[in-house]
């Protein structure tokens, strides 16, 4: 990805500089400054776009453990701790005698 912001700033510099561009040398001096910002600003932009890449890359991951999580559940009911069953009475009142 720099390597194209890189080239696209060398193309937008070769078409400015065009024919006839005699006796601009002192404008050169301050167009690199110029430039300069211009690469400061296309590093921010392209340090911005990265981490709302990485922001989206990492919500489509969570979303996608969710989903499977669902479907899991779905098709094999949830996966929460059964409760222990119930024993019948060995004694006491209220049992049959023998």
């Amino acid at each position: 990805m720099k390597s194209m912001a890189f080239a696209a700033v060398v193309v937008q510099l070769m078409t400015a500089g065009g024919a006839g561009a005699q006796g601009e040398r002192a404008t050169e001096r301050q167009e690199a400054g110029d430039v300069g910002k211009e690469l400061s600003s296309l590093k921010n932009e392209l340090s911005s776009l990265s981490a709302e890449f990485n922001a989206a890359k990492e919500r489509r991951r969570l979303e996608a453990e969710r989903k499977k999580r669902e479907e899991e559940e779905w098709h094999h009911g949830p996966k929460a701790p059964t409760a222990p069953r119930a024993t019948p009475p060995t004694g006491g009142a209220g049992t049959p005698a023998r």
